[in-house]
């Protein structure tokens, strides 16, 4: 064979050889491109079927709770065909579907609740307690508000007006909460209680000047003798 022929032909081979190592070298790309392809898709199926699922069982929890906190109210209220001759026994109905509820899914109105029904029935250290639980766990002002004055309320009822002070004047100062103008009359009145007549008077002004459209002013006016 001559040179130049025979250096044509194996130019060919060598070229034949590029190319079929190019298209198996492409080949091998495109079968891994496939097979990340066909793994991110299971993982995007997976994590989608995933977030589905959950939404449907916490809308399902959600739904379920607010069945028994329903049920709860209506039996608290003497509203349901369940509610019991003894005001203790139906609130102790009523904290049994509350419980239930906050048990399916927590919720700061349902544990509010709860301290409620503790409170109806007398069980007040049973109410500090479950409030201290809903202003540890949930920060929404006017639920925190709502759950410091019950608290003030289950400590004057065991004599403890210090305690109720203390509870009230966390109030005053919660922001964007709601109570204040009350828990500053009710802190007054605690105070004339106890004898400290002229530390109360004090308290009335704060209605009279902070909250000029408070429903207390006119009280707090007389109780500070402005009237």
């Amino acid at each position: 064979m001559p040179k130049e022929i025979k250096k044509l032909s194996e130019r060919k081979l060598s070229t034949n050889r590029e190319i079929e190592d190019t298209l198996t070298d492409l080949r091998e790309k495109l079968k891994h491109r496939q097979k990340v392809l066909a793994i991110s898709l299971v993982a995007f199926f997976v994590i989608a079927a995933t977030v589905t699922g959950f939404f449907l069982y916490n809308r399902s929890l959600t739904y379920k709770a607010s069945q028994l906190e329903s049920e709860g109210q209506k039996i608290f209220y003497g509203l349901s065909q369940q509610t019991a001759a003894n005001t203790e026994e139906r609130v102790k109905n009523a904290l049994g579907k509350f419980r239930e509820s906050y048990n399916v899914k927590k919720n700061p109105r349902v544990l509010l609740y709860i301290a409620n029904c503790h409170y109806e029935i007398g069980d007040y250290e049973e109410t500090v307690k479950t409030l201290n639980d809903l202003v540890t766990q949930f920060s929404d002002p006017e639920i925190v508000s709502l759950a410091h004055f019950k608290k003030a309320m289950a400590f004057l009822k065991k004599n403890d007006t210090e305690n109720a002070l203390n509870s009230l004047k966390i109030i005053v100062n919660i922001k964007d909460g709601i109570f204040q103008d009350l828990a500053l009359l009710e802190s007054g009145k605690i105070l004339e209680a106890t004898g400290r007549g002229e530390e109360a008077k004090g308290f009335y002004r704060q209605i009279v000047e902070k909250y000029p459209q408070s429903v207390f002013v006119s009280e707090a006016k007389k109780r500070a003798g402005e009237n």
